[in-house]
């Protein structure tokens, strides 16, 4: 389907099943069966084309859907499908490690850890889908300026005892246990 797309992105003019077929070695009946399916979920569309010589019946041609916003829902119904896929198999996978013997900590925490990653990505997918293009660039774009003036307003903390640079509190962590240890350092 991948070479269908590309063949059509870089035409100009919708293209017939033989054009297709033609430009991309792949049989008339393939391209057919890909193009509906293409056509179903909504990448590309099917134009009638004006006849060039006598035809019993309607010439197709198709053309890619080139909205991005008419693609989105497109796009994301996929992935959510995939994500949906692996957690189902990550699912089975954990069902299946719990029946058996296995002891290994280290895979059963790397489970764990794909499980919240694909979880996490389908909840962004989800918000993702909540809001268009403009709103999600303009939400980013906020966020980044809000973190940026943030980090800009946030001084340096030195500390009081030595003049080193501290993340937080008046002592740096050395003299803070020096602090600790003597009780007698100044507040």
């Amino acid at each position: 389907m991948g070479l269908l797309r590309g063949t059509l992105f870089l035409e100009s003019e919708p293209m017939s099943l033989d054009t297709l077929a033609e430009k991309t070695g792949y049989s008339k009946t393939t391209v057919r069966s890909n193009m509906n399916c293409l056509e179903n979920i909504g990448i590309v569309r099917r134009v009638v084309a004006p006849l060039e010589k006598p035809h019993r019946y309607k010439q197709y041609r198709y053309a890619l859907v080139n909205d991005a916003e008419a693609m989105r829902p497109v796009i994301l119904s996929a992935a959510k499908e995939e994500i949906h896929l692996i957690l189902q198999a990550l699912q089975q996978f954990e069902k299946n490690l719990k029946g058996s013997n296995v002891k290994d900590a280290e895979l059963k925490a790397s489970l764990v850890k794909a499980v919240q990653f694909y979880e996490e990505m389908s909840r962004i997918l989800d918000l993702i889908g909540e809001y268009s293009s403009k709103e999600l660039i303009a939400i980013f774009e906020s966020k980044k300026k809000w973190n940026s003036r943030k980090s800009n307003d946030s001084h340096v903390n030195k500390c009081k005892a030595c003049g080193k640079q501290t993340l937080n509190g008046p002592f740096c962590s050395h003299c803070q246990d020096m602090r600790d240890e003597l009780r007698c350092w100044p507040k």
